[in-house]
């Protein structure tokens, strides 16, 4: 699908490779280190929520703090810095092009994280915003869309000077992601942290919609246009019908934004109705993709070149299916008011970020780094790629499918007047402790994932320093 032997030979394969050595090093690292927070974060909380009384004293690791910074650290840290690495990946692939301004690629990284860093102490600090998904001080989105600007300039730069000019389907959704972010990230920061930000109603219909648009067009399309390019990769055959994909990529970028107003919120009662409108046409369309990525896996069983990956692509692109129908079904009237504010709404998160983006960024990686690094053997053993991305996707569907499961029984209790609030809570707590389980999981492939690419990154540099200084060396003589 992206390597024509006949226009490339294998050196100048190795040369577009090697041009993406190091940032990609230092994105996946910095990107492994943010979900190593993020899930420590998260596994803190799922702890307090049956154990109150854990680091009951410490007022930067109370549960509404840890949420919050859980949520940026992996949309910002891990999901959106690992989503660049990919996508930067796949242009320089199926673009047959070397990467262009590594330099500034760097520089708009180290911006990035620095920002971030910031965004986060300030958050735990006590300068939240409220807002899911922007809920760092305002003062740092500007710092992000700067670092941005550099990031997603040099992938637009390199896609321009690709030498393959056919443009792929998974090509349609980096592209889309990339364009879609700055503008959602800028307007909805201004309107909601300018001097005379947006107020009322429309503070509510703004932040559900820079919500929405994260999961399902920013990110969502970062990992469609992975299964897209992973799934002919592996298989060794064309993506069944690009008719199809682009006809989901449209309804996805006309109705994916709008997909996060509920009935039960305190809006008109005909912004609810549209958004689950929006909600029906996006399943819809991922009804069709997953058509056609089922056409296309027919047959392909004996044929993939790496069972375990192909599993796990499978299996993210069933997590994004379902949270894509979980979704369709808790913005039903009738079923927004009983799931709304119950476990059921965490459930879908964590299937349709951690299933199904976070397992596709992993395998996209697993897949990437040892041909860019020139080292097959990278992070293989018992604690190599399979076991982090075997706990990661393990535990990922064990807690959204948990936290689905409970939250539906705990709005069907919450709704029968005979019991008491108490009574629901407390029956609520299996559901909570078998989710710190899945937690668990998660947190431990982080922490492989990330002592691993900070081993590999630190032998890369001092590699890199050895060579220069041999090089100073033979020239002095």
């Amino acid at each position: 699908m992206d390597e024509n032997p006949t226009s490339k030979s294998i050196s100048d394969q190795k040369d577009i490779d090697s041009s993406y050595h190091f940032p990609t090093l230092f994105l996946v690292t910095k990107a492994a280190g943010w979900l190593l927070l993020s899930t420590l974060f998260s596994l803190v909380a799922s702890i307090k929520m049956h154990s109150p009384t854990f680091l009951s004293n410490c007022p930067w690791v109370t549960y509404g703090v840890l949420v919050p910074a859980s949520q940026n650290a992996f949309l910002y840290g891990f999901a959106l810095q690992a989503g660049f690495a990919a996508m930067l990946w796949m242009t320089m692939r199926l673009g047959q092009v070397k990467l262009r301004g590594p330099g500034f690629l760097f520089l708009g990284t180290v911006l990035w994280n620095i920002a971030l860093l910031v965004g986060i102490l300030g958050l735990m600090g006590g300068g939240q915003s409220g807002y899911a998904f922007l809920s760092m001080p305002g003062f740092v989105y500007p710092m992000l869309f700067t670092a941005y600007v550099l990031i997603g300039g040099m992938t637009l730069l390199t896609f321009f000077k690709r030498q393959a000019r056919e443009i792929y389907p998974s090509q349609w959704f980096i592209y889309a992601s990339l364009y879609w972010f700055p503008w959602m990230l800028t307007a909805a920061s201004y309107a909601l942290f300018a001097s005379e930000p947006a107020r009322g109603v429309a503070q509510a219909v703004i932040h559900g919609w820079y919500a929405s648009g994260m999961t399902t067009i920013v990110l969502g399309f970062v990992g469609i246009a992975l299964l897209q390019y992973l799934v002919p990769k592996l298989t060794r055959r064309d993506l069944h019908n690009s008719n199809l994909s682009a006809f989901a990529f449209w309804v996805l970028l006309l109705f994916g934004g709008f997909t996060g107003l509920l009935q039960a919120q305190a809006l008109p009662a005909w912004v609810g109705t549209l958004s689950s409108v929006c909600n029906a046409f996006v399943a819809f369309a991922w009804i069709v993709l997953t058509a056609n990525l089922w056409k296309t896996l027919q047959g392909a069983g004996k044929q993939n070149s790496d069972p375990l990956a192909f599993n796990l692509v499978r299996l993210a692109a069933l997590c994004g299916l379902l949270g894509a129908l979980l979704n369709f079904l808790g913005s039903r009237p009738g079923t927004a008011e009983t799931v709304q504010f119950t476990l059921y709404v965490q459930g879908v998160y964590w299937l349709q970020l951690f299933g199904f983006v976070g397992t596709l960024l992993l395998v996209a990686a697993y897949h990437f780094l040892p041909r860019v690094s020139d080292q097959e053997s990278a992070l293989s053993g018992p604690f190599g790629w399979k076991s982090i991305m075997m706990l990661h996707a393990t535990g990922s569907i064990l807690v959204g499918l948990v936290y689905v499961l409970g939250g539906w029984k705990q709005g069907k209790a919450l709704a029968d007047a005979s019991r008491s609030f108490l009574e629901v809570q407390s029956a609520a707590m299996s559901f909570i402790r078998i989710s710190t389980i899945g937690e668990l999981l998660v947190f431990l492939a982080a922490a492989v994932l990330a002592v691993n690419m900070t081993r590999s990154l630190v032998a890369y540099l001092v590699g890199y320093i050895k060579c220069c200084c041999n090089c100073k060396n033979e020239s002095a003589q």
